[in-house]
């Protein structure tokens, strides 16, 4: 181990305070392992029965104007959805009758969540969503190495506190507001050289913010953080899909008074806002703020003077745009993205 990778003595401290945490008695783990596998009953029966529905009313058949096989390929993803879900049931189950230790640390959260719209009173979405954090390092591990981004030693040790305090939010957050991903951020790495290595294509374009960022002050990135937040297309697509509000067409003043009584509850930051968007073009070769698609974003987190700062995609120039504007300023694409902070 080289001098510039050893742990510091506050890290080595930290690691052994975190060891140090009283253990749970494996009956109190049993208990909450049993509920977690009881909750995955009510999402597998009503899998089971839209199959059911969906084999009797038609619609794994083409419908007109589709290409061919679109219900094949419909009756497809719902059979791996059911057949996941039936793998991680009995998983648990074996692991559960084997009668084995169970582990202190809980790395998956599992969830059914549903949206009814509120004016319809009818269902619109109902799915699983599970969130394991060891994948989700191990996968953060790949993309900072890809993107050169040299983690702290304790990162991960630092990440699985985060998660452990958290759970129960974590939880509740995930259920009530449909977050189906997250985002792993290290902290204190420094603006300029973070878009340095999150950059794409052409890079950026920048209005009223310095070209190396030295007038952007952002709030909380010096801490290592979980965000969760919606793995979905476009701002609009959330809205459809949650019933949250994506404040499009807000005034900086609207996004900055919104951020400010809930900052947990909306990406705030440009920092933020760079991983997200180079993570998930990583991850689907999409812009996720593409203008064009309504989802450009005020990040309320981060002013360049008493400006508020906001980005986006433009998909003609190839170049993420960072601009700052005046509170008055408002666009019928930009908007307030929600996630779901975590320190």
């Amino acid at each position: 181990m080289s001098i510039e990778s050893a742990p510091t003595v506050s890290e080595m401290a930290k690691t052994a305070d975190r060891r140090k945490k009283p253990e749970k008695p494996q009956d109190d783990l049993r208990s909450e392992f049993e509920l977690r596998l009881k909750s995955l009953k009510t999402p597998l029966e009503q899998g089971i029965n839209e199959y059911q529905k969906a084999l009797g009313d038609g619609s794994f058949e083409d419908q007109a104007g589709e290409p061919d096989g679109s219900g094949e390929k419909r009756k497809d993803e719902m059979q791996k959805k059911l057949t996941a879900l039936l793998d991680r049931a009995e998983r648990m189950k074996a692991k559960l009758e084997s009668g084995e230790e169970l582990p202190q640390h809980q790395p998956e959260i599992t969830v059914n969540y549903k949206y009814t719209n509120p004016k319809t009173k009818k269902v619109e979405r109902q799915e699983t969503i599970t969130l394991d954090i060891e994948k989700k390092l191990e996968e953060f591990a790949k993309f900072y190495k890809l993107t050169n981004i040299n983690l702290p030693p304790d990162f991960e040790d630092t990440v699985r506190d985060v998660w452990e305090r958290n759970q129960a939010d974590i939880q509740e957050a995930m259920e009530q507001k449909g977050f189906d991903d997250l985002l792993i951020i290290p902290g204190n790495i420094p603006l300029v050289d973070l878009a340095e290595k999150m950059k794409m294509e052409k890079g950026y374009y920048f209005y009223q913010v310095k070209n190396d960022f030295s007038d952007v002050v952002s709030k909380n990135v010096d801490k290592p953080r979980i965000i969760l937040f919606h793995h979905r297309d476009t701002m609009p697509e959330i809205t459809q899909t949650t019933g949250l509000d994506v404040h499009l067409n807000i005034t900086g003043k609207g996004a900055l008074e919104t951020y400010e009584a809930h900052p947990e509850n909306y990406l705030g930051t440009l920092e933020d806002a760079i991983v997200l968007e180079r993570k998930y073009f990583e991850d689907t070769g999409k812009h996720l703020s593409d203008y064009t698609n309504n989802s450009a974003q005020w990040l309320p987190g981060s002013k360049a003077g008493a400006r508020l700062v906001h980005s986006y995609w433009t998909p003609g120039a190839g170049r993420l745009h960072v601009l700052a504007r005046g509170l008055d300023y408002q666009d019928d694409s930009l908007g307030v993205r929600p996630s779901r902070s975590f320190f």
